[in-house]
């Protein structure tokens, strides 16, 4: 027996080994989406952040590595899709609706980037990866641990259960609030622009008067206006509008003027008023609530807390392997068993599909899982046919190449 106790040495050892699997992981969810600038500060061209009023803070003056921190603990630069602007080019605004239309905004290939971590020649590098590390790793370890003292069984027996429960609460946990973000984004932004169409159609009735031409106009342009926040802006500029020139106030306003020009006297219009006005209310919630689901994201930190507790499985697994290695007779070397090694690798490979897979359900509008965005362009089309059926010539925002087009 020892004179003195071993336990600080293989604690040390055990946090050693984790170095190299929390390494492996890491890499994989840098590769897999790597913030690049240019999305980050592009806002989009017809926004309220361009308007000379507000003073607006210059993002030049901010380094890179601010703009990364700031979009990724805000979500306020990042790009939103929630329909394809072609429909709402000039030269397509007349066009009939195809199935075409209503398709994501852009389809992943195999080679993108932010599919790479699901293709089979990734994967299999990180297995391959682990497999051929792992012996290396054991040769290195095992002349420091000394197999008959029982600490080491102690120390895995006790330590590593309890590492495993908390990374399974915390898989747990992750999965299901990104999955119920997603579903409440999907559903909220179906219902918002369901309203939008309703919202849309009973104005136009509403201001179909000669006398309120210029009031129709302006309703239609404003939910033009929100077709093109939905379809392109970003959440900071959708904000940035309802601060400056919101949509919904402005449909509001002219429903107001309606109001004032009928002396109060709504007659057979008041239900039509009634159900308006209710409907600018619930679309204005559902608004609301859909800015705040977007900015619900899982923080950086959260990622490496999953990484961290991933490779400290991984440690635990070698150690508890040590008790399996052959001693080679000749040379002396250590080896795994064929078994350990296996299943370290899967193991590896697992935990790092994992995690990649969980970054990518952080971002609902870009990766390999999003949202499912064909029923709310269904409803954004059909408000852009409800406009043009009604003979009002509106700017929907884009111009023929599907660029934003300054506000004026």
């Amino acid at each position: 027996m020892h004179s003195r106790s071993l336990l600080p040495s293989y604690l040390s050892c055990f946090l050693l080994v984790s170095l190299l699997p929390f390494l492996l992981i890491q890499c994989s969810g840098f590769l897999h989406r790597r913030p690049c600038i240019c999305s980050l500060i592009r806002c989009n061209a017809k926004s309220p952040l361009d308007a000379s009023p507000p003073p607006q803070p210059n993002l030049n003056d901010y380094s890179e590595q601010e703009m990364s921190v700031f979009s990724a603990s805000t979500r306020l630069l990042l790009d939103r899709r929630y329909a394809k602007n072609s429909p709402f080019k000039p030269a397509n605004i007349d066009a009939t609706p195809t199935i075409f239309d209503l398709s994501p905004p852009r389809k992943l290939t195999s080679s993108d980037p932010e599919r790479r971590w699901l293709s089979l020649q990734f994967r299999a590098a990180v297995v391959v990866t682990a497999y051929v590390l792992f012996p290396p790793l054991v040769r290195v370890i095992f002349p420091l641990i000394d197999q008959s003292n029982f600490q080491v069984d102690q120390i895995v027996s006790s330590f590593v259960p309890g590492i495993a429960i908390l990374f399974g609460t915390l898989c747990s946990l992750t999965a299901n609030i990104l999955y119920q973000r997603q579903a409440r984004l999907q559903q909220t932004a179906s219902e918002e622009a369901s309203l939008l169409a309703s919202i849309t159609q009973d104005s136009l009735h509403l201001l179909r008067r000669s006398e309120h031409e210029q009031l129709r106009v302006a309703a239609a342009q404003s939910a033009a206006d929100y077709i093109a926040i939905l379809v392109g802006d970003s959440r900071g500029s959708e904000i940035m509008r309802v601060c400056l020139s919101d949509p919904v106030m402005e449909i509001t306003n002219c429903v107001q003027e309606f109001e004032i020009w009928c002396d109060d006297d709504l007659g057979n219009s008041g239900a039509l008023v009634s159900n308006l006005r209710t409907s600018l209310s619930e679309i204005g919630v559902l608004r609301a609530r859909r800015l705040s689901d977007e900015a619900l994201a899982l923080p950086p930190t959260h990622f490496l807390i999953l990484g961290l507790l991933s490779t400290l499985i991984l440690a635990g697994f070698l150690l508890a392997s040590l008790g399996s290695v052959g001693i080679d007779p000749i040379t002396g070397v250590a080896s795994p068993s064929f078994e350990s090694n296996v299943l370290f690798a899967v193991l590896t490979g697992v935990y790092t599909l994992f995690f990649n897979f969980s970054r990518d359900l952080n971002s609902p509008f870009a990766g390999v899982y999003q949202i499912r965005r064909s029923q709310t362009a269904s409803y954004l089309i059909k408000t852009k046919r409800v406009i043009v059926a009604a003979g009002i010539n509106v700017d929907f925002g884009y111009d023929d190449d599907g660029n934003r087009q300054q506000q004026q």
